[in-house]
């Protein structure tokens, strides 16, 4: 069951304003730019909303030929600088593709070694999830354009698609699974399978209470060196956020089974 947000948080998310989403008018085959906004302004938007005392800058979008990618190095103006690879009309992989930067965007990414990037990954890969399904259920009332009603259950398939064998195996713990891919992990952030039966996973917790979206603002703020372990990376952040975020955070690290110093 949903948790219930308090008026306040509601109030302060019916007053969040979306980030702002400029698209390259080149690349994309045979989607027009103006359509790409809506999508993109959408997948922003469904995720946005979950951190309200969160401000972004102008998101600018451009075609990549290999992996999206969110780019350390901002604008000119300080726009954080986007790369998307798809091509044609394909809403739900600009969304999901979207929703995986915007992820980086709310965890406040930063250039530092950092052995735990890869749990970085997984969350985005649980924003992935979040705002194909966020926009799934707001498509089917409030589409970009009235025709695109349809789309809804298109987006709903590609999340069903992605969850489809993300599951763990039967009577395996995160935390056993975990324990034996940790060392590969800690080399290799990437590695897109694992990502997301980690995602899948911890997704029940990000469902059951969307307000600690917010936490998420403060993932990096504690910079480590490549030695950090995995509990002294959860142990900064959950000393970096607020209190309120703190007993999910130590959900997470539960899930995981690490015990946090507190």
């Amino acid at each position: 069951m949903m948790r219930a947000w308090t008026l306040a948080a509601v109030a302060a998310l019916l007053q969040a304003e979306p980030p702002v989403v400029r698209v390259a008018s080149e690349g994309w085959g045979d989607a027009g730019t103006a359509d790409i906004e809506q999508v993109l302004r959408s997948a922003a938007r469904s995720l946005a909303e979950l951190v309200p005392d969160r401000t972004f800058p102008t998101l600018e979008v451009s075609r990549s030929t290999t992996s999206p990618i969110t780019h350390f190095k901002r604008g000119p103006n300080g726009e954080i600088r986007v790369k998307l690879n798809v091509e044609g009309r394909r809403w739900a992989q600009f969304a999901f593709q979207f929703g995986h930067e915007m992820g980086h965007i709310v965890c406040g990414f930063e250039d530092y070694p950092n052995p735990n990037a890869w749990f970085e990954e997984t969350v985005c890969e649980v924003a992935s999830l979040v705002v194909l399904g966020r926009m799934a259920e707001s498509w089917k009332d409030r589409p970009p354009y009235p025709n695109w009603k349809g789309y809804a259950a298109s987006l709903r398939k590609y999340r069903d698609d992605r969850m489809a064998g993300a599951a763990l195996p039967k009577g395996t713990s995160l935390a056993d699974w975990f324990r034996e891919r940790e060392a590969s992990l800690r080399g290799d952030a990437v590695q897109r399978d694992l990502n997301l039966k980690m995602a899948a996973a911890l997704l029940p917790l990000f469902e059951e209470a969307p307000e600690h979206w917010a936490a998420m603002v403060s993932l990096n703020a504690v910079r480590g060196d490549a030695s950090r372990s995995f509990a002294r990376y959860l142990s900064d952040w959950s000393r970096s956020a607020p209190a309120k975020h703190r007993e999910f955070i130590g959900k997470i690290a539960d899930r995981f089974g690490i015990a946090l110093d507190r």
